[in-house]
């Protein structure tokens, strides 16, 4: 815990940084931290039980290594998906409300509002608002380009009437 600690600590100290800074910074850091974990892990992986939660999390560890290590290899890449995890969270508590939905489609229909809703999120856009301009213009589109521009990454936030 104290290694993933220190490495927690690494990524707060470059969160201001550029990616090209936060790479150097991660090489710099991460990696012999990285690389004092693979080897305490290889070297208890060995005298512990895979039947006991510690046997089972260094297991874990090991079989997904190669993935936790490759946030190191560029500084745009998040050490976790913690982002993610946070973004569906309303969905995952609200899954039980969800369970019955009326048919397929409307289920269907819910989650691509949802997805929506979260990718305007994520491209800071006030949703209501976003959706509201996407809307109103979508009957106006004609091209790939009319299209693109309604996408919220490519839209100037929209500010809510």
């Amino acid at each position: 815990m104290n290694l993933i600690n220190k490495l927690y600590g690494v990524e707060r100290d470059l969160n201001t940084v550029s990616d090209e800074t936060r790479r150097a910074g991660r090489h710099k850091h991460s990696v012999p931290l990285l690389a004092q974990l693979k080897s305490w892990m290889e070297k208890t992986q060995s005298q512990v039980t895979s039947q006991n939660a510690l046997g089972k999390a260094i297991n874990y560890l090991a079989s997904n290594w190669s993935k936790l290590a490759r946030y190191v290899e560029e500084g745009f890449l998040p050490m976790d998906n913690n982002a993610a995890e946070r973004a569906i969270r309303p969905f995952v508590i609200g899954r039980k409300n969800w369970l019955f939905s009326d048919t397929p489609k409307g289920a269907t229909a819910s989650a691509q509002l949802y997805s929506l809703v979260e990718t305007a999120k994520a491209n800071g856009q006030k949703p209501y608002a976003w959706l509201r301009h996407a809307l109103k213009q979508l009957p106006h589109a004609s091209t790939v380009d009319d299209y693109e521009a309604l996408l919220p990454w490519n839209c100037k936030p929209v500010m809510p009437r």
